[in-house]
């Protein structure tokens, strides 16, 4: 099965599979599963893959001429895409039971990086909604809900222009923290919302680290501590960069109550 491609190109399809599974927020271990599987498939004696959150590293022995080649793949920008995550471990499962040309599995991951995604108007929708039912389920009254979901529909505008822009992620949960906490403020001297502090709470779980977080715990778990402290680390700073965004407003108004 090694015919069908080279090491180099067996191993650069393989951290293509792989660099993208880290991409669109998958585990560590199974990035690593991955593109050892993959090649394992085509034919290679032996595949040594070292993953963190920011690099892959994999090295693979050919069976046939003993050829041995290492790669390194740098991975740059992270985020979540469940969907591609699933159609990515597809493509895994059926190149590992049919082995395709490195052109075929090309051609695959092209349509998988240009597949149908969620639009601009639906992630505002969503954002919102979720502002909103988590603000309802926090106790928060029905004009509460209301004023947090307009809050977490702009918010997500922000966020997507912030990362077109290339703003750090941790810039982008500072100025959405004040953000909501500024709103929920001026929410409350309107006399929408006494409830300022629901709104808040409700409105920030959009941009809590949930996933994360999780996933630190679960490389953790699998023994790929480098990996999981370095992905736990990551989950913290978001959460401080949110915490000290919300309470920039919060300190001014105290300051300015108690002083006027």
């Amino acid at each position: 099965m090694s015919n069908l491609m080279s090491g180099t190109e067996l191993l650069r399809a393989a951290l293509m599979i792989g660099s993208r599974l880290l991409t669109c927020g998958a585990e560590i271990y199974r990035v690593e599963e991955s593109v050892a599987r993959v090649c394992l498939a085509y034919g290679a004696k032996s595949a040594d893959v070292y993953a963190v959150p920011t690099a892959i590293i994999a090295t693979v022995q050919m069976e046939e001429n003993d050829e041995i080649v290492t790669q390194t793949c740098r991975i740059t920008q992270r985020g979540t895409d469940l969907n591609k995550v699933d159609a990515l471990n597809q493509l895994c499962r059926s190149v590992c039971i049919c082995p395709i040309s490195y052109a075929q599995i090309c051609k695959e991951i092209g349509e998988i990086d240009t597949g149908a995604v969620y639009s601009n108007r639906t992630l505002y929708f969503a954002c919102g909604g979720g502002a909103m039912f988590f603000t309802l389920l926090f106790g928060g009254s029905l004009p509460a809900g209301l004023l947090a979901f307009g809050i977490g529909f702009l918010l997500q505008i922000f966020v997507l222009y912030s990362g077109r822009m290339g703003m750090h992620p941790l810039i982008t949960n500072l100025f959405g923290g004040a953000w909501i906490s500024l709103c929920a403020l001026l929410g409350a001297a309107a006399g929408i919302s006494a409830n300022y502090d629901v709104v808040i709470i409700g409105s920030i779980m959009p941009l809590v680290p949930g996933l994360l977080m999780t996933n630190s715990i679960r490389d953790m778990i699998a023994g790929d501590f480098m990996a999981g402290i370095s992905r736990f680390s990551e989950a913290l700073l978001i959460a401080a960069g949110i915490a000290a965004g919300a309470a920039i407003p919060l300190s001014i108004s105290s300051f300015l109550l108690g002083v006027f």
